[in-house]
């Protein structure tokens, strides 16, 4: 009895043991499948009867969108089969939660090209040819170079700096260098008047770099641009701050697209930088350095100024700036576009090799007047006196290497933009009269050192007549020695030149020379007065 008794209850508990183990397994599958796509019993039954109909239907529609991005129709379902996804349409799905019966048939899965093929603007609108559609200057070529050069410029309220900023760039590549490169200018402001009279001005300007096919310079259509009205901004800016750095993003994004076939490398501007001769060796140079793999090298330590990239990785940036374009400005987005790339530290090319020089930013009412810590600014050293005097001189400089800045006690150089000819000159001319006791010039640069002064003498003048607005004629000279290797010293000036006044310092080439002219620094330093 005691056996029997015994028996039963092992048997109950096996059978209670086996309900359990069912209703688990049963709340599992129920909850592992709580995001799959089921359907009535009914509609699987049609379905049945209607499948290859509707697989030959979204097969057909599958196979109509060129752009390879898979968008079901309104209300479908997503049925997965074996490499395979397919769209079922039903008008009867239901909420798993009105607790109708279901049958579980497939999962909906989300690629990340349902995200990435679509982002805030809709780059699947651009057509096969549309590059040609957004050139305003047509003969541009297309051929692979090195290294396209990138210069997003829109119009400003005061001053404009483009044509300076590729003046500098050009000035700054040789003859052989320019088929190396491309300049893209774009002309991003929609005012139809100043993108025409701009691009004028870089057609009469630059025809040599047009006809190398070198420049280019194009402009976007407004239905590229997502909407710009009551942007979300992690920023706490006005609304006119917020619209302008949404736009200036997608300004980015377009560039990059445009330019992402045209070279092996691409390098972001601003329209407002100068540069130096020889960046582009300086490019290639840092370029070659690394051995460790790279996904941006910046050449300016400033916002969004000198980073290169590989062009190949532009498509992506492109995506990522678009994606954010609304959140924050572009010189977050890339450095966080290369965490995600797997660099992990910036690689600062020191010193930089291009410079920020607008003081009106592109964003109205804004000044920025942003220097550059790293770019090599040319310091004083040798800390003349500098009384007030102008600064002449017949050769052609770039504007942001003007003759003042080898006088004033700011940093700076004069550049000139030609090699040296017999009787070109250099004038300081005082604007008073000045007892001088010694003087000191130094031309060339330690990065430079041959746009020195090969050929020159130094004179100074002893009287001076002013003809009208700028440089006055300066008379009886005195010479006071010739340069050496590119420098001159006058220790004891009034041995020379007496008791007299000086009005203006002449530095005079004697000869031809192949190189540009570089003046460094030019230091006077006044005579003591003597105790009566």
């Amino acid at each position: 009895m005691r056996i029997g008794f015994i028996r039963g209850v092992g048997y109950g508990l096996l059978f209670i043991s086996s309900l359990s183990v069912i209703f688990q397994v049963t709340v599992y599958k129920r909850w592992k499948t709580r995001d799959v796509v089921s359907f009535k019993a009914e509609d699987i039954s049609k379905r049945e009867n209607t499948w290859h109909h509707y697989e030959q239907k979204l097969d057909r529609y599958n196979r109509s969108l060129t752009t390879g991005q898979r968008i079901p129709p309104e209300d479908a379902a997503v049925i997965q089969k074996v490499n395979q996804t397919l769209y079922f349409t039903s008008d009867k799905v239901e909420n798993e939660t009105l607790g109708t019966q279901f049958l579980d048939y497939g999962r909906h899965q989300i690629s990340y090209e349902d995200f990435l093929d679509k982002p805030s603007v809709d780059l699947t609108k651009l057509r096969a040819n549309w590059r040609a559609d957004a050139r305003i200057i047509q003969n541009a070529s297309n051929k692979k170079r090195f290294l396209t050069i990138g210069i997003p410029t829109v119009k400003r309220e005061k001053d404009e700096y483009i044509l300076n900023t590729v003046q500098s760039i050009v000035n700054c590549t040789t003859e052989k260098e320019l088929a190396e490169i491309y300049i893209v200018v774009f002309l991003a402001d929609f005012d139809a008047k100043w993108k025409e009279g701009i691009s004028r001005q870089l057609r009469e300007k630059f025809e040599k770099i047009i006809s190398l096919g070198t420049l280019h310079v194009i402009q976007a259509w407004e239905s590229f641009y997502p909407p710009l009205d009551n942007l979300k901004h992690t920023f706490v800016d006005p609304e006119t701050k917020k619209k302008w750095r949404a736009k200036q993003n997608v300004d980015y994004a377009f560039l990059f697209l445009y330019s992402e076939t045209l070279a092996q490398y691409y390098i972001q501007m601003e329209d407002d930088i100068y540069t130096i001769p020889g960046y582009l060796q300086a490019i290639k140079d840092y370029i070659h350095k690394f051995r460790e793999r790279w996904v941006c090298l910046e050449f300016s330590e400033l916002g969004f100024i000198g980073k290169l990239y590989h062009s190949d990785d532009i498509n992506k940036l492109a995506k990522m700036v678009l994606l954010f374009y609304a959140q924050q400005p572009c010189d977050v987005t890339y450095l966080n576009f290369n965490t995600q790339m797997l660099q992990f530290k910036r690689h600062i090319r020191r010193p930089t090799i291009f410079e920020h020089v607008g003081y009106h930013s592109s964003l109205p009412g804004k000044v920025q007047p942003l220097k550059d810590r790293f770019f090599h600014s040319y310091p004083k050293t040798l800390k003349g006196a500098t009384p007030s005097a102008s600064v002449y001189t017949s050769m052609p400089f770039e504007g942001y290497f003007n003759p003042d800045n080898c006088y004033s006690k700011e940093n700076g150089i004069f550049w000139s933009t030609r090699s040296g000819k017999a009787n070109d000159w250099f004038t300081v001319a005082f604007s008073e009269p000045q007892m001088i006791s010694r003087i000191e010039i130094e031309t060339g640069t330690h990065t430079h050192p041959h746009d020195k002064i090969h050929y020159a003498k130094l004179e100074a003048s002893l009287a001076s007549q002013a003809k009208g607005p700028g440089k006055p004629e300066c008379g009886s000279n005195k010479l006071l020695g010739y340069f050496d290797d590119g420098n001159i010293k006058v220790d004891n000036v009034q041995s020379i030149t007496g008791r007299h006044r000086i009005h203006c310092l002449n530095i005079i080439l004697t000869n031809k020379q192949e190189t540009w002219v570089i003046v460094k620094e030019i230091a006077v330093f006044i005579a003591r007065k003597r105790s009566q």
